[in-house]
């Protein structure tokens, strides 16, 4: 249905402001040439808060589709884009004061993370092939230079160029497989591609052109989130690039790739769910396996989260295979879940500094509970939740994911993540282990950087994860409405 422009753009008010904002802060930026990093942090932060607001205040009644339905806002765009601006803000507050004092400290940071949030903004919103890549690529292209933003550092370089070129390949499938979708719909809106496949129903070549494409942009959105087999950049870029970067791609772009991944599902290939839920559930598999076992030998502690970022990727993949509406649900909460649990754990290592770096060998840990037992406690719970220990919220969320398997029959699916989490819980626990039972040493032995707006984010974030058992059901509550009516 169309409506009047204006009613389109003030729809769209929380990405008008992302764009003309994030351009604004550029010009003021550059007025302000080399200090104005702090300035534009803030005014960045002032302005995700208030596109967040606004997504919250001006929630429609219902799906409404805008700018000839390329857009749709409802209540799992809504959901998504304030985790998003939650996501956002406390990626930069914990960034900040760690790039104070470097090569990296210039207003072009907190400017490329406001583009890459608008990027995110409308993918979770796309209606539409078009706008799905638009949105995919704004936020991939200033995620690059970020992983590159460390000038003097050879290794983030490397991550830069790496995530670029794996970047490019991903692109070029997702709009190899978007032309071939429109080759046999000819339309790029997910509504009428969804109407077309299912009144289709024709076998024989047309139908392997749509599988075709479908799994080719299904790989690229599986690359986004660095699912297994897509996942080989992950572990190098975590690594390379400067920690509170690694930050920001871990807590952040997570989240929106997961739910455009939920409205792909749903909406354009819902016809098509016997042939791609099952694949779904194989990358789920793979994810969980290969997150479990190959974060056993790491020492790094970034390159042991990545691997991990990539088991969580498989446990939320498990409740978009199930495909049903308590799956979708269970993805939700499992991402909030994890976007908390990645900020504290972040937030605890760039707290942590040696040589006047943020630490990355896990050997750094060494006596933390000697030297600083309120961080050593508060990454303790972290590393709890993240292995699923009860009461934390960690485990709430594993447990949805699997009871949504087990009431889809997906039993073989929630076995293999079960025994997982289990393999998974050794490695979160040996970070435990170092922590508490190993003696500090002059060589290894961490300073703690003082900073508010860290100690802030941490312990709003343990505080969820360690409470989350008073109120679940609130939570739970949000993300079913959030995903009501994907599947009609």
């Amino acid at each position: 249905m169309s409506h009047p422009i204006f009613y389109d753009i003030f729809s769209m008010a929380p990405e008008l402001m992302l764009a003309v904002g994030s351009m604004l802060l550029m010009m003021i930026g550059v007025m302000g040439r080399g200090g104005a990093l702090k300035p534009v942090a803030l005014l960045s932060v002032f302005l995700w808060l208030a596109a967040g607001a606004f997504v919250y205040l001006n929630a429609p009644t219902g799906a409404i589709r805008v700018f000839n339905d390329m857009i749709v806002l409802d209540g799992l765009s809504r959901f998504a884009k304030l985790l998003i601006t939650g996501g956002s803000v406390a990626a930069l507050l914990i960034a900040v004061r760690d790039i104070e004092g470097t090569i990296m400290a210039r207003f072009e940071y907190p400017v490329l993370m406001s583009f890459a949030t608008l990027g995110m903004f409308i993918m979770v919103s796309a209606n539409d092939l078009l706008a799905l890549y638009v949105g995919l690529e704004l936020s991939s292209l200033s995620l690059y230079v970020l992983a590159a933003f460390d000038r003097n550092s050879n290794r983030a370089s490397e991550a830069g160029l790496k995530y670029f070129v794996l970047g490019a390949i991903s692109s070029g499938m997702l709009l190899f497989g978007s032309s071939l979708i429109y080759g046999y719909t000819g339309t790029l809106q997910f509504d009428v591609i969804k109407a077309t496949l299912s009144a289709a129903a024709v076998p024989g070549p047309a139908s392997l052109v749509v599988l075709f494409g479908m799994i080719l942009i299904i790989s690229a959105i599986a690359f986004k989130v660095s699912a297994v087999p897509f996942h080989m950049w992950t572990p190098d870029v975590y690594e390379g690039a400067p920690t509170s970067v690694t930050a920001f791609f871990a807590i952040v772009p997570k989240v929106a790739a997961i739910v455009l991944l939920m409205r792909l599902v749903t909406g354009p290939f819902g016809p098509l769910a016997s042939d791609m839920l099952p694949v779904v559930g194989i990358i789920a598999a793979a994810s969980m396996t290969v997150g479990a076992f190959a974060a056993i030998v790491q020492t790094s502690i970034k390159r042991l989260l990545a691997y991990s970022s990539i088991g969580n990727i498989g446990y939320a993949l498990v409740g978009i295979a199930a495909g049903t509406h308590l799956g979708l649900s269970s993805v939700l909460l499992y991402m909030a879940i994890y976007m908390v649990m990645t900020t504290a754990a972040f937030s605890v290592i760039l707290l942590l500094r040696r040589d006047g770096a943020a630490v990355e060998k896990i050997a750094d840990l060494a006596g933390l509970s000697k030297t600083h037992p309120v961080v050593a406690y508060a990454l303790a719970i972290v590393m709890f939740s993240m292995s699923g220990i009860p009461p934390m919220a960690g485990f709430f969320g594993k447990f949805a994911v699997f009871q949504a398997a087990v009431a889809a029959h997906a039993y073989v699916l929630a076995v293999f993540g079960v025994l997982t989490s289990v393999v998974a819980a050794w490695y979160y626990l040996n970070v435990i282990r170092v922590m508490f039972f190993e003696e500090p040493s002059e060589e290894h032995k961490p300073t703690l950087h003082f900073c508010p707006a860290t100690y802030a984010v941490l312990a709003a974030s343990v505080i969820f994860l360690a409470g989350f058992i008073v109120f679940p059901d609130q939570l739970t509550v949000w993300t079913a409405n959030a995903t009501a009516g994907l599947l009609n």
